[in-house]
């Protein structure tokens, strides 16, 4: 799928890539290839499943495309409509990496998905709680005490 809508002012209002193709092309570590392929799409662009390419490579680990779409402007405070951001797929993921470079770049430490689930949660519920994900988030600020929809907080997981 090649990108379906943008903006007639030059500035994308919504845009739509194949997924399945910027993760061949991520997989490959192709940095000119990720630029060449979102062309006019932009760093924000979304795959069918509203995600955008930053989420999908925090998802996959991928710190040196993270870096890459950060440098191309990508936004890391963007959700799914979820509620998910990058950071809460790299915490799932267990990356520390990656976690620490989408909270340098400006992603908030404890945005809350429709669960209301911080990505702090997500990676003490996922990981050990000495983990480096964990630590990562504990020293950027994340709250240890913000509990989900079910009453369950990082703290309780710990």
């Amino acid at each position: 799928m090649f990108p379906i809508a943008s903006g007639n002012d030059g500035h994308n209002l919504i845009t739509h890539v194949d997924g399945g193709r910027f993760d061949d092309i991520m997989l490959a570590g192709d940095l000119t290839g990720i630029s060449r392929f979102l062309g006019n799409a932009g760093p924000n662009a979304r795959d069918d499943r509203d995600r955008t390419v930053l989420m999908r490579a925090a998802e996959a680990g991928n710190l040196m495309v993270v870096a890459r779409l950060l440098d191309l402007h990508a936004d890391p405070t963007l959700t799914d409509p979820r509620g998910t951001t990058a950071l809460h797929l790299a915490a799932v993921a267990g990356d520390d990496g990656v976690a620490e470079i989408l909270i340098n770049a400006g992603a908030p430490v404890d945005p809350v998905d429709c669960h209301n689930r911080t990505p702090l949660w997500h990676a003490t519920a996922n990981h050990l709680p000495d983990s480096a994900v964990v630590e990562v988030l504990l020293r950027a600020g994340a709250n240890q005490r913000l509990r989900d929809c079910n009453g369950v907080s990082p703290e309780d997981l710990m």
